[in-house]
């Protein structure tokens, strides 16, 4: 399965896929799936927005692609970051709702999702959010208002029960992994192809968005 891993676009969705449909036409090849680690920037209703989006850039242009209930061009999985509205995403799992956008599906932390045909699927695993010492040991339900950018104990639990996790998706580093160029990586239009075989414990990673040379010039 050809992937295209993604991260903290924070609601700069027009860029995402403008570069995600660029990527593409540099490989000469159609991505089956964008996964997303989180930092999507959620915010539907531009007026919710917490401090540090109201910030930067705001809401992007997330909520325009809301309001026009707009198609996602290629099939994404996103889990969350720190900077979403988290009240708003647990009232679409109450829902029953985790298509929160035509193409564009939420994994809750904890939870694992089928991916692909029954040839090439895989199985994609996540946990979002940042670790928060004072709520690791709480109950993810009991999490309320800004505490739920937090993952928890119960939640790394509930994950590890699943069996056949291809594809982990964090939004926050494992202990012990050092992070380079996070400044670089956290912008928007970073990408990654990565080509994984299905029922295989191994990838490939294939190239980079932008290009290093673009980077450099």
């Amino acid at each position: 399965m050809f992937i295209c891993a993604a991260g903290d676009i924070h609601g700069a969705m027009d860029r995402l896929y403008d570069d995600v449909l660029a990527f593409e036409e540099s490989l000469g090849a159609r991505f089956d799936y964008v996964l997303h680690v989180g930092g999507f920037g959620v915010w539907p209703d531009p007026e919710r927005v917490d401090k540090a989006t109201r910030k930067h850039d705001g809401a992007g242009d997330l909520p325009t692609w809301f309001t026009e209930n707009r198609s996602v061009p290629r099939p994404t999985v996103f889990i969350k970051g720190n900077h979403e509205d988290f009240a708003w995403l647990g009232e679409q799992l109450e829902a029953g709702r985790r298509e929160i956008l035509p193409g564009l599906t939420y994994l809750p932390s904890g939870e694992v999702m089928d991916i692909g045909d029954n040839r090439d699927r895989i199985r994609v695993g996540g946990i979002g959010g940042c670790f928060g010492p004072s709520n690791y040991e709480r109950r993810s339900d009991d999490l309320q208002g800004w505490a739920k950018r937090h993952f928890t104990y119960d939640e790394c639990e509930r994950l590890s029960s699943h069996s056949g996790v291809d594809v982990l998706l964090l939004h926050d580093a494992p202990a012990g992994v050092r992070c380079v160029g996070l400044n670089k990586v956290a912008m928007p239009g970073n990408l990654v192809a990565i080509d994984i075989p299905a029922r295989q414990r191994e990838y490939e990673i294939l190239a980079e968005w932008p290009r290093r040379e673009q980077l450099s010039s």
